[in-house]
């Protein structure tokens, strides 16, 4: 108990509730919005800041020569999924060039299509509407990539369930 105010992040307890059921309750925190500043001891204080560390390291731990292959392998893997989008029926690949991320046009509302696929269990992109809400023109676009991180099982499962979803 005499340290437990140095540790970062957050502790949980175990109550029971008015009903006498079990339940978990936030008994500790050290977020700095929730506490003086000068009690703080994590500097980590938001999601993005999080991922802007993973980054960083990852990056580091990639170096010139790791992110130069790391790059052609995104490209690679983009242009492999542009193909195989390009020969699904309805489908439209905008892009003429890219790096690992590529525009689609799907006949239809894309965020219907998103639905659909997600319940299929495939994420299926972002529906460029989301990004600009109003803007009846970008209704049919889904922004897709496809990076180091997706196999070519993954890009072929993604093509066949479109082409379920389109049909």
């Amino acid at each position: 108990m005499k340290y437990v105010r140095q540790m970062p992040g957050r502790l949980a307890g175990e109550t029971v509730d008015a009903e006498g059921k079990r339940g978990f309750v936030l008994t500790l925190s050290t977020r700095e919005q929730h506490i003086r500043r000068e009690k703080a001891t994590s500097n980590i204080c938001t999601n993005s800041g999080l991922c802007v560390l993973a980054f960083t390291i990852h990056l580091s731990l990639l170096g010139e020569a790791g992110l130069r292959r790391l790059a052609r392998i995104n490209h690679a893997n983009a242009l492999a999924l542009a193909r195989l989008l390009g020969a699904v029926p309805g489908v439209e690949v905008l892009n003429t060039t890219l790096f690992n991320e590529l525009t689609i046009r799907v006949p239809g509302d894309a965020a219907t299509v998103i639905e659909k696929l997600a319940a299929r269990g495939v994420l299926g992109g972002v529906p460029c509407s989301r990004l600009a809400p109003g803007k009846a023109d970008l209704r049919d676009l889904i922004i897709v990539a496809s990076t180091e991180v997706n196999t070519d099982e993954d890009r072929s499962a993604y093509v066949k369930a479109l082409k379920e979803v389109l049909a």
